[in-house]
């Protein structure tokens, strides 16, 4: 509609026009229109409404074409009349559209606009707050008889402005032929200037739309469309300003993880507050009614909210794993990561299930049939449940930890990853072994890490000699256990264990004070380097198990070793000091830690 008188505007209040829809017109009010108003609650409805009513209008407009063309034209019924109006409409002829408005008896303000003018004014306010549904219009030439109207007028909407609700009327009026026809209420036609000063466009937006070609999409008129593409080219760089002075702000709280807060901050922040910025200028517009249904069921907020949601949700995934690795109980980070996977898929499907409710869809059946998917995937994905199942018995246990050095069936390696499907442990020749978590979690596992000591185990084969010698090697190996500073005193036993043919055997049993085995390895080398001087200085032999054949005598101690031994073994009852059947706790305590290790002097 063209505003009717100039009004000027500085440049701040004509780009607020643009942007705000600024009323043009300003006429007083008409008189209250006289029929009693039926309440009308004005729906957002959902985009499954919308389409089944847009098909209906479209079937219903074909069916009334096909069977009465002539009807379309003189609006005999309240259906008639706006199944024309819509066609005119829709073929972009207003002035068509404009002779289903009442003209009659309108105040003179009103007289100044041709019916084209009216229309197009009307329209575009119209569907701002309502969308029609001609399946509920009347077909009888008498309209509704039953809506507490008079008889000559229906209902088609209400709209709403700051301070009262105007009705739009159709009423039943001569077409000055003898005979009656349905229009837009002349009371209806007097009240479209108000409506427009407060819910119209500016004239910066009806100049630019008529300047531009005409046409609209999902709704959205030429210059709508046109503001949407440069709302959406300014708010990426705008949202990129606000999120990158949050980044700076959040930086200067002290924290651990600063790359996983600038990912949030520059993906995640960003993408959502661009889609809210986008859509708070969008609605600035005066959008029609169907336009915002499409906005809002296309799920573009949703995918907004849910990127946020997730980037949240990966940055507390992060600083909790910071936290467990700062705590000593990186065990349990890298469980977060397969979990944090597995709740965001849940949520993601949580949020589409709420927006296909939002869009109008029947739950009930998506539901039944992702059941009926879900036990489908179930049956296929069986071993890679159980493998998932698997991991968290690993992680709720704890059997292993990442790091462990382990032995699993004939294989030993240590731990590098549990994941969510499989364990990986890296062999002793480098090569990595992928175990189902499922086989893992079932079967026996031996994890050397968690051990508190290692233990020195042998059994010595000494070849047969006679008592007293054997008397000395046993107090002299005790001896060297309990003197010893990383052999574990309480865990000494060292026994003449049998007696095999020509052979006896020494079963030697301590525990070290390691948990490294290369240690171990190296105490161990300490232990069997001074058994063996021991033995050999007590004129001893070693030999093998089995059986002995003799082609030689066996070794005998000469007779200064002999002598060197009865010399020992008598200092030892004259004290009454045999080790038999141990050393007392006193004489343990003197021989704690005495011998040097490593070994500093190694001559006999």
């Amino acid at each position: 509609m063209k505003p009717p008188r100039n009004k000027r505007f500085s440049l701040l209040l004509l780009l607020w026009c643009f942007v705000a829809g600024t009323p043009v017109l300003a006429q007083e009010p008409a008189p209250e229109p006289e029929a009693a108003v039926k309440e009308v609650e004005i729906e957002e409805g959902s985009m499954r409404q919308l389409i089944e009513s847009t098909k209906e209008t479209e079937k219903l407009l074909q069916e009334k074409s096909e069977s009465n063309p002539t009807a379309l034209l003189t609006g005999e019924t309240p259906l008639d009349a706006m199944l024309g109006l819509l066609a005119a409409v829709k073929d972009r002829d207003m002035n068509r559209a404009g002779e289903f408005l009442d003209m009659r008896y309108l105040p003179e303000e009103v007289q100044v606009y041709t019916p084209a003018q009216l229309m197009e004014a009307l329209s575009l306010v119209f569907n701002q707050q309502n969308v029609l549904r001609v399946s509920e219009l009347s077909d009888d030439p008498r309209g509704h008889q039953n809506d507490g109207l008079p008889s000559y007028r229906d209902l088609l909407g209400t709209i709403r402005l700051a301070t009262e609700d105007i009705p739009i009327y159709l009423q039943r009026v001569p077409d000055g032929k003898g005979g009656k026809v349905w229009k837009l209420s002349n009371a209806t036609v007097a009240r479209i200037p108000d409506m427009w000063e407060e819910l119209g466009y500016s004239p910066i937006a009806v100049k630019l739309s008529r300047m531009l070609p005409d046409f609209s999409i999902m709704g959205m008129q030429n210059w709508q469309v046109l503001a949407t593409i440069l709302f959406l080219l300014i708010g990426w760089p705008v949202a990129a300003l606000i999120t990158n002075l949050l980044l700076r702000l959040a930086l200067l709280i002290p924290n651990n993880f600063p790359r996983g807060i600038t990912r949030f901050f520059r993906w995640p922040l960003r993408f959502f507050v661009f889609i809210f910025l986008a859509r708070e200028l969008t609605a600035q517009l005066g959008l029609s009614l169907k336009a915002r249904i499409i906005l809002e069921s296309s799920g573009v907020d949703y995918i907004a909210g849910t990127v946020l949601l997730l980037g949240l949700m990966s940055l507390l995934r992060d600083y909790q794993m910071r936290k467990m690795e700062h705590s000593g109980k990186a065990q349990y980070a890298a469980l977060l990561k397969p979990l944090t996977t597995i709740v965001k898929f849940v949520v993601v499907i949580i949020i589409a299930l709420v927006w296909a409710n939002q869009a109008g869809y029947n739950m009930s059946t998506v539901i039944a049939g992702l059941g009926v998917g879900s036990l489908a995937v179930a049956l296929a994905a069986q071993k890679t449940l159980e493998n998932v199942i698997g991991a968290g018995t690993l992680y709720a246990a704890r059997p292993v930890n990442p790091g462990d050095f382990c032995r699993f069936g004939n294989i030993v390696g240590t731990v590098e990853e549990i994941g969510l499907r499989s364990t990986l442990i890296r062999t002793l020749d480098r090569t990595l072994v992928v175990i189902p978590n499922a086989v893992f979690s079932s079967l026996e596992v031996e994890n050397f890490s968690v051990r508190d000591r290692i233990r020195y185990y042998r059994r010595i084969h000494l070849q047969m000699a006679n008592a007293d010698q054997l008397r000395l090697i046993l107090a002299e190996a005790r001896r060297l256990f309990y003197s010893h500073p990383r052999v574990i005193q309480e865990s000494v036993s060292v026994r003449l264990e049998s007696i095999e043919q020509a052979t006896v055997i020494l079963r030697l049993d301590a525990g070290v004070d390691t948990r490294n085995y290369q240690e171990y390895l190296a105490i161990a080398e300490d232990l069997n380097l001074r058994l063996i001087e021991l033995v050999h200085g007590a004129g001893a032999a070693f030999s093998g198990p089995g059986q002995v054949l003799q082609v030689r005598d066996f070794k005998e101690a000469s007779d200064q070793e002999m002598a060197a031994v009865q010399a020992r073994l008598a200092a030892l009852r004259g004290r009454d000091a045999l080790p038999f059947p141990d050393f007392t706790a006193e004489e343990l305590q003197q021989l704690k830690g005495t011998l040097d290790y490593p070994e500093r002097n190694t001559s006999s």
